[in-house]
């Protein structure tokens, strides 16, 4: 088996790795999402919430039966907070892989290395790599430091962890990782198109509306991420994954780069 995928994944992390904008952006969420928002809503939960302000709120509360008024409130905050878990291998590797296309069709670092015998397979393997795998660590060691946070800050209001449950194994075990092969893909087809890194970036991140959107809908009550709704998510990002590698492979036509592209 060729192992020719390996070293396009190391050329691409050692210059993702030299670009201050592409680690700047990427440190970023970690320290957004696993502390700062988590902090703000824990420390921000009045004590005094009452039955009333849970009634209030409608249906959004429902499913957290036996916990008292702010345990549930917490409890649907941090739930809440799952579709940003999502948002995460959605968008940093837009920010690799569009830089991996785009920006070297900008710096002239494309056309050398599709004209040597590496196949084209092994080439966007090792690009989807360099872009899938720091994508998912990172969202997986900021899930760490959001459970240690929330565990720790909950422990005696609730006496147990409340995360990590099913939701959150599944949604970062599976459906993250298919996430951001949607997004390598969907930033091939959109960067293979375009030589501005910024424009193809932020192309590419449109991706995350419909993440934004589970977000806003899980908020306001008008969904709920379940189990099976995560597991329905998953499947169909399945199917939608091996459609995108397909037309992007097709896509990636490497005489088309060398004689035109540019």
């Amino acid at each position: 088996m060729s192992t020719d995928f390996l070293i396009v994944m190391r050329k691409d992390l050692d210059e993702v790795m030299r670009n201050r904008y592409i680690v700047s952006s990427m440190a970023t969420f970690p320290v957004l999402f696993s502390i700062v928002i988590p902090l703000l809503y824990l420390f921000t939960v009045p004590a005094n919430v009452t039955e009333a302000d849970v009634a209030a709120l409608g249906n959004v509360l429902h499913g957290y039966a036996g916990m008292t008024p702010r345990q549930a409130m917490i409890a649907f905050l941090v739930q809440s907070n799952l579709p940003f878990y999502l948002l995460m291998p959605g968008v940093m590797p837009t920010l690799i892989a569009a830089y991996s296309i785009a920006g070297e069709k900008k710096n002239g670092t494309l056309e050398p290395m599709l004209a040597t015998p590496v196949k084209t397979s092994d080439i966007l393997l090792g690009k989807t790599l360099a872009a899938v795998v720091p994508s998912v660590l990172i969202t997986w060691i900021s899930f760490i430091v959001y459970m240690a946070l929330i565990n720790t800050v909950t422990s005696r209001s609730f006496g147990f962890s409340i995360v990590p449950d099913p939701q959150w194994a599944v949604a970062l075990a599976i459906t993250g990782p298919l996430i951001a092969i949607l997004s390598v893909y969907a930033s091939i087809m959109v960067s293979a198109r375009m030589s501005d890194v910024r424009a193809a970036q932020q192309v590419s991140a449109a991706l995350v509306v419909p993440i934004m959107g589970l977000f806003v809908l899980q908020l306001f009550g008008m969904i709920t991420l379940s189990l099976d709704i995560i597991v329905a998510i998953s499947a169909a990002l399945f199917v939608l994954d091996i459609v995108l590698i397909r037309i992007g492979t097709l896509l990636f036509r490497r005489d088309e780069i060398l004689t035109t592209w540019g």
